[in-house]
């Protein structure tokens, strides 16, 4: 082709959409209220609470170690809502 001649090329876009459905099982599990440090007294007792954004089993730890319910340590939970009692607080408890 010369110069003056132009070839004209025409392109179609197509723009295909796809739909992206979560279910609300496939969605992270959250902290919706996160623990708030305490402060109390020896021998008292304190209570720690955290809220999620859905329902989940929680496990409370301190370190490496879980906590299971006793006469140390009440664990309460329902729903979304989380509960940790601590009795008869000592240092060892910080």
């Amino acid at each position: 082709p010369s110069d003056s001649q132009q070839s004209s090329v025409h392109i179609d876009l197509v723009l295909i959409l796809s739909l992206l459905v979560l279910h609300p099982s496939a969605l992270p599990i959250l902290f919706q209220e996160e623990m708030l440090n305490k402060e109390a007294t020896e021998g008292e007792a304190v209570t720690l609470h955290c809220k999620l954004s859905k329902s989940a089993p929680v496990e409370w730890r301190k370190g490496n170690m879980v906590l299971k319910p006793s006469e140390k340590y009440k664990i309460e939970q329902e729903g979304p809502f989380a509960e940790l009692m601590i009795r008869d607080l000592d240092l060892a408890d910080a």
